[in-house]
């Protein structure tokens, strides 16, 4: 019973999902909770089964074995699965859309799906910036970009309680992206929820608390971004004001140090104990220090980089 209200508690939770294909496991021993009202980044890459888990959420495709519950209702029940997919936008990819109608009869269209009234319409179509002409246009004769502002008002303009966000900002220019992100910071403080699956590290990075990453069809990791962080090695710079030369040698001597260079009087070199080199060169004469934290790009790369992947298939 306590399993069963966990699975109530969240907006999203897997249970031991695995959605296989004859001998090939598209997704495997799937666990994964995210919380009401939170903004959960979803990262791999190509073929790491992010396209499979979103389907399996949306019900879309069965898993063989474990359990999907979407705002406390079980996925695998027609009745429960139909009110939750009520509740939910979802935003996919614009090839899906059907390019013989007009942007106007397909938001009227989904509108009518969803069960739920187009409450958030003009105020999207206004954040977006879509004319009314391009509206009422067909779909196939618009621009990529357009038909992804289409495709973000359709996903959005019933107000969703869980919005899953499938590659959001492909097509998007520079001033559209920054208007999606003001509209999915305005829906987490009305308390929505957000699955936001994206290549762009940096948007995830700008979105959102925590992330997961799936590698091979398994969670590689599940945490906040600045945990993630907390893990890596942070780069240093720093500039010693006298006694270089043995300066320089209590740092090549401390435990952690990794790829000491120096570069234009600035010594520069990787940490993996902060801690320790920080009350290292608190000792030093340090004329000049910089610290740089990851870059969440660094951290995928981390869990994606070739050996990492050949160590996990000799596991």
């Amino acid at each position: 019973m306590g399993a069963v209200n966990e699975c109530l508690a969240a907006a999203i939770a897997l249970q031991g999902v695995s959605k296989r294909y004859g001998n090939f496991d598209a997704v495997s021993d799937l666990t994964l909770r995210v919380e009401t009202g939170e903004v959960l980044g979803f990262l791999g890459p190509n073929g790491a089964g992010k396209t499979t888990t979103i389907r399996l959420l949306l019900g879309f495709l069965r898993p063989t074995t474990g359990t999907v519950h979407l705002l406390g209702h079980d996925m695998a029940a027609p009745k429960a699965a139909l009110y939750a997919r009520s509740q939910l936008g979802f935003v996919p990819d614009v090839a899906g859309l059907d390019p013989t109608v007009t942007g106007l009869s397909l938001l009227d269209e989904l509108a009518q799906l969803q069960r739920r009234p187009p409450v958030d319409r003009a105020l999207l179509i206004e954040a977006l910036e879509l004319r009314d002409p391009d509206l009422r246009r067909p779909i196939g004769q618009l621009s990529r970009g357009t038909r992804q502002k289409i495709n973000i008002v359709q996903g959005m303009q019933h107000r969703p309680t869980l919005l899953i966000l499938d590659e959001p900002t492909e097509g998007l220019d520079p001033l559209a992206k920054r208007a999606l992100f003001n509209l999915l910071r305005k829906t987490q403080m009305r308390g929505a929820t957000i699955f936001f699956s994206s290549h762009v590290l940096s948007e995830v990075e700008e979105l959102c608390d925590r992330v997961a990453l799936i590698r091979g069809g398994q969670l590689a990791a599940v945490d906040r971004i600045d945990r993630l962080r907390a893990q890596m090695q942070r780069r240093v710079a720093v500039q010693f004001a006298t006694n270089v030369a043995e300066s320089a040698a209590h740092l090549a001597a401390l435990p952690g140090i990794v790829g000491l260079t120096q570069t234009g009087g600035r010594w520069h070199f990787l940490t993996g104990d902060l801690p320790a080199t920080l009350r290292l060169l608190a000792a030093l004469p340090v004329a000049d220090v910089t610290i740089e934290p990851p870059s969440l790009e660094e951290i995928f790369l981390r869990y994606y980089r070739p050996e990492v992947l050949h160590d996990a298939g000799a596991e």
